[in-house]
């Protein structure tokens, strides 16, 4: 083979591999490398579905007046749902015509939309958290703590299957606001609110509705504004419904005595028996400005009908009733 023949030919094969080089790099390029996706990216395409195929609803924002600085001025208090940056006002539900649109997607778009739930009182630049979707329920209680100012009684809405809540009392001391007392409560004792509202069940809290219709809103925001969940008598008492709050309920040493003296010799030996508006109450030894009303009655040895209390059963019903103006009163931090 001749050198100028052999030149030409190593070229023209170091030429034919590189084309193949090349060739094959681009058809490297061409072939679609699936990418895997992040949680991140999971919880977006699911939070753009849902919105796709959802109408947003505002929802209800509860107006509380009252004097809760003690200046004689009435003060309002405004609850906000708002965006993550606690400006723009945020839709609390959603409706959708899809039926595998649940209770559970309007928790996680509200979640994931990182919305924030307050009652803010704008003179004194002060907020107060609410739950997952805002409150369930807000009063103004009066002076329950007998410091010439109104407390405020809330319920916060949280995001949960659950009927069992408490409601919280709240007075400004300070420049803050301050929580003297809390009692466990069901959400089924207050009145739905407008527009949209969940229902709770005996046993659960698994979904909610909306209306639109006007008549409707204006019935359940009278209905709404009418109730009241704290009762004032004239003797400076205040009384309230809810789950039991007695005590014995979680505590074990206290549940040991009752199971082993029985309900009766229970009662003798940490409450007094009281009559109030002819009704009969049981009024604590160890506290004696908190007082249960008398609830079902067993029968003694002698046959005798005798009222008790439901001392162990956390889901029992129990009125509470509280003299704010006596010095172990629960409601006011400064007595104790």
């Amino acid at each position: 083979m001749k050198p100028r023949f052999l030149i030409i030919s190593l070229l023209g094969g170091s030429l034919l591999v590189m084309l193949c080089i090349a060739s094959c790099s681009r058809k490297h390029l061409d072939v679609q490398v699936p990418m895997a996706l992040t949680g991140k990216d999971s919880l977006q395409i699911k939070a753009d579905s849902l919105l796709g195929k959802s109408t947003p609803i505002m929802g209800y924002r509860f107006v509380i007046t009252g004097d809760f600085d003690g200046d004689k001025i009435t003060d309002t208090l405004i609850e906000r749902y708002t965006d993550s940056l606690y400006i723009k006002e945020a839709p609390k539900y959603y409706t959708s015509a899809d039926t595998t649109f649940e209770y559970s997607d309007v928790l996680f778009l509200n979640s994931y939309l990182e919305y924030k739930s307050f009652i803010n009182w704008k003179q004194k630049q002060l907020r107060l958290p609410g739950g997952h979707l805002g409150f369930h329920y807000i009063e103004n209680c009066g002076d329950v703590n007998d410091d010439g100012k109104d407390e405020l009684m809330l319920v916060n809405q949280w995001g949960d299957f659950s009927n069992c809540n408490s409601a919280h009392f709240y007075t400004y001391a300070d420049g803050q606001w301050e929580k003297i007392y809390t009692t466990p409560i069901w959400e089924w004792q207050f009145p739905p609110t407008p527009s949209a509202s969940m229902f709770p069940g005996l046993f659960g809290n698994f979904d909610y509705g909306t209306t639109d219709d006007v008549a409707d809103n204006a019935a359940l925001e009278a209905q709404l504004k009418a109730f009241r969940f704290i009762k004032w008598y004239p003797d400076h008492s205040v009384e309230f419904n809810g789950r039991n709050d007695i005590g014995v309920n979680g505590n074990d040493a206290a549940y040991a005595e009752l199971e082993k003296i029985g309900d009766m010799a229970y009662i003798k030996k940490y409450f007094r028996r009281a009559v109030l508006n002819d009704s009969l109450y049981f009024r604590r030894i160890d506290n004696p400005s908190i007082y249960y009303r008398a609830g079902g009655a067993t029968y003694n040895e002698d046959g005798e009908d005798v009222p008790l209390l439901p001392l162990d059963d956390g889901a029992s019903d129990v009125t509470t009733r509280i003299f704010i103006r006596h010095p172990q009163s629960p409601f006011n931090t400064t007595r104790r």
